[in-house]
């Protein structure tokens, strides 16, 4: 056995992740409404964002909740300087309750807020930049494009086994993907290159583990290994110049 545990403590009461999801959606439309139509811009991204982008995917949505046992944990959105105030205006409307601490010491950077048991997480960035920095397509409604979603998760430094399974359930939807946007972030950040071409890597050793396991059978799996070895291939062909061989180098941003 390889030692892959989706379901880590195997006591604790599994929460149905679509049905939790979908709550948040619920909420996250009312703000979105809000929003928009006072002119202020918000996007949903993180695994919520996610969910909205591939719920017509039974095989993705399935990838999302295997390390979801407990449901989604928060819901995620980013939004520009210039929608921050409006944005606080209204979630605390719609009944929201603010984090007072991190508001008086990161409120200008993020917020986080809870409704009941739900959380939500709000980032306040016009450039978002996490261990990499991401050329966000603000042009979209609602969600981040699954094309940024995707760098969102590639640009990871630290992932762990549940953000490799989200790249996998993104990259079933490979006809969705803009590749060539992928590519240019490559070609432009060698940082972004290094840790993009490792987390997919990472989604071919999960889908080993998860084969080994019985977690998933080889023919559920075998679209995500064909997809991921071509971008992956795709990757080191737009393999940047990079001056530096220290092996020690800091070539990522704390986030």
């Amino acid at each position: 056995m390889s030692g892959i545990t989706p379901f880590d403590v195997s006591q604790q009461r599994k929460v149905p992740f679509e049905s939790v999801a979908q709550e948040y959606l619920k909420l996250y439309d009312r703000i979105y409404s809000s929003l928009k139509e006072s002119g202020a811009k918000i996007l949903l991204y993180g695994s919520i964002g996610i969910y909205h982008r591939v719920k017509d995917s039974k095989d993705s949505v399935e990838l999302l909740k295997l390390y979801r046992r407990n449901g989604p944990q928060d819901m995620n959105v980013i939004l520009p300087t210039s929608s921050r105030e409006r944005f606080k205006e209204v979630v605390k409307e719609q009944g929201w309750t603010p984090y007072y601490h991190l508001e008086r010491t990161m409120g200008d950077v993020a917020g986080m807020f809870f409704y009941e048991s739900l959380v939500l997480k709000a980032y306040y960035v016009d450039v978002p930049t996490f261990n990499h920095r991401i050329n966000l397509s603000w042009e979209e409604e609602y969600s981040a494009s699954l094309t940024d979603l995707l760098l969102t998760k590639l640009q990871m430094h630290f992932p762990t086994d549940k953000d490799t399974a989200d790249i996998a359930a993104i990259l079933l939807l490979e006809e969705r993907i803009d590749v060539n946007k992928v590519l240019l972030h490559a070609r432009s950040d060698w940082g972004f290159w290094k840790d993009a071409t490792q987390n997919l890597a990472n989604v071919r050793s999960l889908v080993g583990r998860l084969e080994m396991d019985n977690v998933k059978t080889k023919e559920e799996l075998k679209r995500v290994i064909a997809v991921s070895t071509k971008l992956y291939g795709q990757l080191m062909n737009a393999k940047p110049h990079h001056e530096s061989n220290d092996p020690d180098e800091k070539y990522w941003l704390d986030f």
